[in-house]
């Protein structure tokens, strides 16, 4: 099975990236929709509309998001986004909660990222995510936009 296909993106086509991760431990169609798509005003500002999912485990912790939230283990978010031109798919973010100590420089989150077609990029600790998230609203998140409640 492809990387892609356990990321559940169901883009990829089997075989493209088999090996990159043994047990990547994110299901992607777990998640559902939160709120309405939005004009991202993180991620390639204004050039890019997304679309918030969470799994179950996250879903109560992130429609209450505050600064004293915290997101338990197994709690997943995933931004998809689109081109403001021409709608199609661009490229997949994903955020998984981890064990206390996996990634205290990243509130302990894995960071994931998939390409248009739902081929793995990078996932892990990645310092550039992280730099940014620290500026978010409670746990490394960021909530939706008021336009998009």
């Amino acid at each position: 099975m492809s990387t892609a296909n356990r990321f559940g993106t169901g883009f990829s086509d089997a075989g493209a990236d088999a090996a990159v991760v043994a047990d990547p431990g994110v299901d992607l169609q777990s998640a559902r929709p939160v709120g309405k798509t939005f004009l991202s005003r993180g991620h390639f500002a204004g050039r890019w509309t997304a679309e918030v999912s969470t799994n179950e485990t996250a879903s109560q912790a992130y429609a209450n998001l505050a600064a004293s939230t915290k997101f338990v283990v197994g709690s997943l978010l995933v931004k998809r986004h689109a081109s403001t031109k021409a709608a199609a798919p661009v490229t997949t973010f994903a955020m998984v909660k981890r064990d206390a100590g996996f990634f205290p420089e990243g509130g302990d989150w894995e960071y994931v990222v998939l390409d248009a077609e739902g081929r793995l990029e990078e996932r892990g600790k990645l310092a550039p995510c992280a730099r940014c998230h620290a500026e978010a609203t409670g746990d490394w998140v960021f909530g939706l936009p008021i336009e998009a409640r």
